[in-house]
């Protein structure tokens, strides 16, 4: 699917159930270290429209003074509204239950269950690459350079040094604004980043601890990534839309190199979670297998809820 334009005659308004699940799989996405909510946006198709409804938000102040300028703010609402309130559900829950406390360390930070759940997150990202690349309307050798630059880059991405000092409150506002930044980036995960700058237990401690003063200034910091990075991510899509999307591809591909199941250690904060060969232990090999299974036959289910969300549909 090419890019869609907020204003576009053939796009649909999404029912707000639809924007609430696709907000409740990006959530889930966003707090997993290693997966991108914007990897979850570009399989279920929505991914330009939804980049679109965020660059009209930022561009309001211009829009509110006409009344077709009000019209697609009102559309990009409507979208963002119920999508951004199951990004914030599934976010609580998936911190919750899968990463947990520190005394109560959640599924993905326990030796004994980690590499089912990355091998399913694994399955899921492997099997959804060819999304951005099959949006490429015209490939050219420059793509695949395009690509291979994304692909290194995600996967050095991955094992930059963790920082492991707990962060001042005021420097929330500058992960905020990072974290959003590289989290619209289809394979390259805040999460991911918030762990390598040392602040995803604070984020997420907040978050569990009702710290409103510390969340507000993380959330400040996201308005202020999204608002210097939108137009700029926005502006790619439109111009350059085969280049976009090949870096894309790069960025997914490069980023199953931090969702490989088997590593030394599963706690963010001992330091980078670097590979290792897979274990010897043959039940634990057959369910990840079959976790990895799993995640592909879930981007295959997303690939149909695509053709639900698709403005041609």
């Amino acid at each position: 699917m090419g890019p869609v334009s907020d204003s576009a005659p053939q796009s649909r308004p999404l029912p707000p159930h639809l924007a609430a699940v696709a907000g409740l799989l990006m959530g889930g996405a966003d707090a997993i270290p290693g997966v991108s909510g914007g990897t979850i946006a570009l399989i279920l198709g929505i991914y330009e429209r939804f980049i679109g409804a965020l660059d009209t938000v930022v561009r309001s102040p211009a829009l509110v003074r006409n009344a077709e300028g009000r019209r697609r703010l009102g559309r990009a609402l409507a979208l963002l509204v119920p999508l951004g309130a199951g990004v914030v559900v599934a976010y609580y829950l998936a911190t919750k239950l899968l990463v947990g406390a520190a005394e109560e360390p959640g599924v993905i930070r326990r030796p004994e269950t980690a590499p089912i759940a990355f091998a399913f997150f694994f399955g899921l990202v492997f099997a959804s690459v060819r999304e951005p690349w099959r949006r490429i309307r015209s490939r050219q050798p420059a793509h695949w350079m395009a690509g291979a630059l994304g692909l290194v880059v995600a996967a050095a991405f991955a094992y930059l040094p963790h920082a492991r000092s707990e962060p001042e409150t005021w420097m929330l506002l500058f992960g905020g604004a990072g974290a959003i930044s590289v989290m619209l980036l289809p394979g390259v995960s805040g999460s991911l980043f918030l762990v390598i700058i040392g602040q995803y237990t604070a984020v997420a401690g907040a978050v569990h601890d009702r710290a409103f003063g510390t969340l507000a200034v993380f959330l400040a910091g996201i308005a202020l990534g999204v608002a210097a990075f939108i137009p700029l991510l926005r502006t790619l899509l439109a111009r350059a839309h085969d280049t976009t999307m090949a870096v894309l591809t790069g960025l997914m591909a490069g980023s199953l190199v931090a969702l490989w199941p088997f590593k030394d250690n599963y706690e963010s904060k001992a330091g980078p979670m670097n590979n290792i060969a897979p274990a010897s232990d043959a039940g634990l090999l057959a369910a990840a297998g079959l976790a990895a299974v799993a995640g592909a036959a879930v981007v295959l289910l997303l690939n149909r809820l695509e053709r639900r969300l698709s403005p041609e549909a």
